[in-house]
């Protein structure tokens, strides 16, 4: 039998399904001010065994389009999907668990996928539970990007202080600090999230790959509308903004847009979530 794998998540919600929108307005300047409209959807599903464990699966979809910029030439609208496949071990009474996943990435600026371009990527998780409050974790993580592959150390916590508020910290991605408003209705609090992706260019000759890197911190403001039902909206500015274009001979593509100070901009997203909790 499918079930929503609660367990599974290492903070204090687990989202089987999450769509959500979000509009970035830049102001370079040395440039004429342009804007970023982002698209995501997610869907997290894991199957129990008879020994506990789980299996999981999951897919991940962004789409990323430019607004008021040309880069080389020509608009640039980029598009991510991600679908992988996962194992959740627990031993010693649950008070160990370890998480394996392994992931394709198919990144490009084409809505259709091309198979023979899947990028792999994956990572392992070792959680230890302290207490009813602490949770530690650490782990390995590798992802394949067009020009080159990533191997970096994961690691973090989630810490429940007390019943208002807690800690979530997975170091480099995410961090977040929350409090909990009124239980069961409205959660509050600041986010920070690090993502870096590349992407395969197709339509553009004059373009290999674009390569993106972002860190946004953001205010956040949630109201649970039923048992798991979840509206949200966040608040925001991008503090890291690598948006980079290369061509063939993976030389850097002059932009005076993106290159120049970016950290003058606002983010804003809403988006609603199939969300479990505590």
């Amino acid at each position: 039998m499918i079930v929503f794998a609660f367990q599974v998540r290492a903070q204090s919600f687990f989202d089987i399904a999450n769509l959500g929108y979000e509009n970035i307005a830049y102001a370079p300047k040395n440039s004429e001010n342009f804007g970023v409209n982002r698209y995501s959807a997610k869907l997290n599903l894991g199957l129990e065994l008879k020994n506990e464990d789980y299996l999981l699966a999951f897919y991940s979809g962004e789409i990323f389009k430019f607004q008021d910029i040309s880069i080389a030439g020509k608009d640039l609208d980029l598009y991510a999907n991600f679908i992988g496949a996962g194992y959740l071990h627990f031993w010693n009474d649950k008070k160990w668990n370890l998480l394996t996943q392994v992931r394709f990435k198919f990144n490009s600026d084409e809505f259709n996928p091309r198979l023979k371009y899947a990028q792999t990527g994956g990572w392992f998780l070792f959680t230890n539970k302290r207490s009813e409050k602490l949770n530690f974790f650490a782990g390995m993580y590798f992802n394949q990007e067009v020009e080159k592959t990533l191997i970096f150390p994961i690691g973090g916590l989630y810490w429940i202080p007390n019943n208002k508020w807690n800690l979530y910290v997975l170091i480099p991605s995410n961090i977040r600090f929350e409090y909990i408003l009124k239980k069961d209705s409205w959660y509050t609090g600041i986010e920070s999230d690090w993502t870096l992706n590349s992407y395969r260019v197709h339509k553009n000759p004059s373009i290999y790959y674009f390569r993106k890197e972002t860190l946004n911190t953001s205010v956040f403001i949630e109201k649970q509308f039923s048992k798991s039902i979840v509206v949200f909206g966040k608040l925001g500015n991008y503090q890291l903004n690598d948006f980079e274009a290369y061509d063939l001979q993976n030389n850097l593509i002059p932009n005076s847009s993106l290159d120049s100070n970016l950290i003058d901009n606002l983010s804003l997203q809403v988006g609603m979530a199939f969300r479990l909790r505590d």
